[in-house]
C-alpha cells in the first residue's frame, strides 16, 4: 500500500459524516455567505444542511455538488443556496430513505401509528409516504389506503384459508402473501423502534 492509500484509509476512519458533505459538496462549490453574517452562524447553518445530507453516498454527493454550481444566490449567484434548495436537488440525485423521513416518523410515533395498527395499514401507509412523501392524512387518502389494506387483507386470509385446508395455491399468489407479512412485520418493527425512541426522548427531556 502506498502512502496516498494509508493518507486516503486514515482520512476514512477518523471522518464524519458531516466532515465528507463538506469536502464533496461545500468544498467544490466555495460559495460564501452575504455580509455581516457570523462565522458561528455561517458555520451552524452548513452544518444543519450537512446533517441532513449526510444520508447520500459519495457519487450522489458528486452529483448534487455539480447540479448546485448554478443554484447561487445574490445578484453574482455567489451566495449559499437556502436549505430547501439543497434538499430538493438532493432529492433528485439520491431519495432519502424513507426510514429516515421525518414526516414519516414523526406519523408512526403519533397516534396515528396505533390507527394503522388497528386498521391493518401499515404496509399501505408505507407504500403511500413512498409515492407521495406526504401522509395520508385527507379522508381521500385515508379511505384509498384503508381499501387497498382490506383487499391486502382479503388476499392473505383466502390463502390462508386454502394453506390450512390443503388447497392448492398459486405459486404467485402464495409469494405475494408471503411478502406481504414480511413487509408488514418490519412495519412493526419500526414502529416499535420509533415508538421506544419517542419515549426515551421524553424521558430525557423530563429528567
Amino acid at each position: 500500500m502506498d502512502k496516498a492509500d494509508t493518507r486516503h484509509d486514515e482520512r476514512k476512519a477518523t471522518e464524519t459524516n458531516r466532515d465528507r458533505v463538506r469536502r464533496l459538496l461545500f468544498n467544490p462549490l466555495g460559495f460564501r455567505f452575504p455580509k455581516g453574517t457570523g462565522e458561528a452562524e455561517a458555520r451552524a447553518t452548513l452544518d444543519r444542511i450537512a446533517d441532513e445530507l449526510a444520508y447520500m453516498r459519495d457519487d450522489a454527493l458528486e452529483t448534487l455538488a455539480r447540479s448546485m454550481r448554478l443554484q447561487g444566490q445574490g445578484k453574482a449567484r455567489n451566495f449559499w443556496p437556502e436549505r430547501a434548495t439543497f434538499v430538493f436537488f438532493a432529492h433528485l440525485c439520491q431519495k432519502l430513505p424513507l426510514e429516515q423521513d421525518p414526516k414519516l416518523l414523526s406519523w408512526f410515533a403519533s397516534i396515528e401509528g396505533q390507527r394503522m395498527v388497528q386498521d391493518g395499514t401499515l404496509v399501505e401507509t408505507w407504500d403511500y409516504f413512498e409515492d407521495k412523501r406526504i401522509p395520508p392524512a385527507t379522508p381521500q387518502a385515508r379511505a384509498k389506503v384503508l381499501a387497498e389494506a382490506q383487499d391486502a387483507a382479503r388476499r392473505v386470509q383466502i390463502v390462508s384459508e386454502k394453506q390450512a385446508a390443503g388447497w392448492y395455491v398459486d405459486p404467485r399468489e402464495a409469494e405475494w402473501v408471503r411478502a406481504y407479512l414480511t413487509r408488514r412485520d418490519r412495519m412493526l418493527a419500526l414502529l416499535d423502534h420509533v415508538r421506544t425512541e419517542r419515549a426515551a426522548s421524553a424521558t430525557a427531556g423530563a429528567a
